[in-house]
């Protein structure tokens, strides 16, 4: 007969092993820091963060995310604290191309493998990979995309993300590329929205009554957040300026499916973030990752809508 005092013994000891096996899995889960410029600015960015953490965990990593608030200094320190704190690997959306590559090549250094998202850095910075999309093709298919729908012949606004973002400059130099080869086509507003909705509806309430019917056909915008000033064009009877945005989600489905938003291209946030969290994981392991990844990013237009659900 084992008496009780044995048994007891015997689970304390078991509930110990136990608790060292899972103390040792918790230090073998590897660590990722994920730094977002700006967290919550934009739906584009929620649904990314999500799939950070998400994803992530479902991966196995240990998933920590800092938010830079759109600043420079705050980014750094960021950055520095995951190198202090030894994270395996980091996973960073920078606000412009070169304010933390000095951070970025710190993170290097140490044996931290870096990966940037969405936005690129320079190439002194030294990273990992970067994961994103081509923005100079997707400025230059919204572009061509003006030029087929006014037959060649117009006049265009443009409305920006935030100066400086490598979004920005790679959108608006793919644009220029196209509208600067078309003769019959004139650029004759290009101003900043930031993305943001509010800016938006005021820069198209302020284009809308210096031009007329017939002297603005088309805007084009580097964010989904065109929508409203389509809704408000269509609000206004100015439904001949046509469309153009950028990124998919519901609601830019919606504007297509009703003929308020002539197209936009879908640059899914959720696809462009397990990319990225696949060649974290791929450098981890020893293996071999692109310098340069791009996720596809379609067109959508009333031809294909139907048949191709909101990326968020």
């Amino acid at each position: 007969m084992i008496k009780l005092n044995k048994l007891l013994t015997t689970a304390t000891m078991l509930a110990a092993a136990a608790l060292t096996v899972q103390a040792a899995v918790a230090q073998d889960k590897p660590t990722l820091g994920v730094l977002i410029y700006n967290v919550g600015g934009d739906p584009w960015i929620n649904v990314a963060t999500s799939t950070f953490e998400t994803k992530g965990a479902e991966m196995g990593f240990d998933v920590t995310v800092a938010d830079g608030r759109n600043d420079v200094a705050q980014m750094n320190a960021a950055m520095e604290q995951f190198i202090v704190q030894g994270v395996d690997a980091i996973i960073v959306q920078p606000a412009d191309p070169d304010s933390i590559v000095g951070s970025v090549q710190r993170a290097i250094e140490a044996g931290i493998p870096v990966v940037s998202f969405s936005h690129s850095l320079s190439p002194d910075a030294n990273a990992t990979s970067y994961v994103g999309a081509d923005e100079v093709s997707m400025g230059r298919t919204q572009a061509e995309l003006a030029v087929k729908v006014l037959d060649g012949v117009g006049n265009v606004a443009l409305m920006t993300g935030i100066l400086g973002t490598s979004p920005q400059i790679g959108r608006t130099q793919g644009q220029h590329e196209i509208f600067d080869a078309t003769p019959g086509i004139k650029v004759v507003e290009e101003q900043a929205n930031d993305w943001q909705g509010d800016k938006t509806v005021s820069l198209i309430q302020g284009w809308l009554s210096k031009y007329p019917k017939g002297e603005l056909n088309a805007v084009l915008a580097h964010g989904p957040e065109l929508v409203a000033a389509a809704e408000y064009a269509h609000s206004q009877g100015r439904d001949e300026v046509k469309f153009i945005a950028l990124d998919y989600p519901a609601d830019a489905r919606a504007a297509i499916q009703n003929g308020i938003l002539y197209a936009t291209i879908n640059q899914s946030p959720a696809t462009m973030a397990e990319v990225a969290l696949q060649t974290v994981k791929t450098a981890l392991e020893g293996g071999a990752v692109e310098p340069v990844i791009l996720i596809d990013t379609p067109v959508v237009t009333a031809e294909n809508v139907e048949a191709s659900p909101a990326a968020y």
